[in-house]
């Protein structure tokens, strides 16, 4: 399934959409929390760091399950920005760390794999979240 969303789209809308493209079992699922929060993030940065000057901008949301496995593919036009490549997140209380990269160590925290590519001014970021496990929140290694 693929969802064309645009920036002014609202993120319940496009929870909803994917979430009814998926396995009943994963509805209530804390996999299917961290998807969403990945989701929001992913669409939070598209409105704030790609198109803030912008009217509108889209970008394609391809959702699959695979033996176990929700995978997410976030595609857009524009400069190249890949965010498996941004610093580790300072490790100071929110209020004394300076903004930015919060929500793309979030992302990385929540998958279980991230793949960014750049291909004739194309952004593509894979993520997968395993619904196999312990969730991530709840990992003790973390």
């Amino acid at each position: 399934m693929t969802l064309t969303i645009t920036t002014e789209d609202r993120v319940a809308s496009i929870i909803e959409a994917v979430k009814n493209r998926l396995p009943s079992d994963c509805h209530d699922s804390d996999v299917m929390y961290d998807c969403c929060t990945i989701i929001d993030e992913f669409h939070s940065n598209m409105r704030e760091h790609v198109a803030p000057d912008k009217h509108s901008v889209s970008w394609r949301l391809t959702v699959a399950y695979r033996s176990g496995v929700i995978c997410l593919c976030f595609q857009y036009k524009g400069e190249r920005f890949d965010p498996t490549g941004a610093d580790e997140v300072e490790p100071l209380p929110i209020e004394d760390r300076s903004i930015g990269g919060l929500g793309l160590s979030l992302i990385s925290e929540l998958s279980d794999k991230i793949d960014y590519t750049y291909r004739n001014g194309m952004n593509t970021l894979n993520v997968e979240v395993g619904t196999i496990g312990i969730p991530k929140e709840d990992d003790p290694c973390l």
